[in-house]
């Protein structure tokens, strides 16, 4: 996103608060890098249980070949149905309007 300013205030203010952020966070960076990684007594299954609370619900993420293929597949396919509905509707209007013409009995 573009940040717009008015004036260059606004632009030091903004400098300003990105600096106190970016302070704070390599504080926080360092606190966590001073911790010793053999205090963590967390395992393996518990970081898989914690990531996976962040992957979507979809079998496009899943180990299985065929579940993901199948998934992508259904994907796939539901947008070819809601991009082609519409213009079979709008195919279906012009050969109506076509054949109308068409067919119609001159007097």
């Amino acid at each position: 996103m573009l940040q717009q300013f008015k004036s260059m205030n606004e632009l030091v203010e903004y400098l300003g608060k990105l600096e106190e952020r970016l302070k704070c966070l390599e504080e926080e960076n360092q606190k966590l890098r001073a911790i010793p990684a053999s205090t963590s007594n967390i395992d393996e299954h518990t970081i898989a249980k914690y990531v996976a609370t962040f992957l979507p619900l979809t079998n496009i993420v899943h180990p299985n070949f065929l579940k993901r293929a199948f998934a992508v597949w259904g994907h796939f396919f539901v947008a070819n149905l809601i991009i082609s509905i519409p213009l079979t509707i709008l195919y279906c209007c012009l050969l109506a309007v076509m054949f109308n013409g068409v067919l119609q009995i001159p007097r």
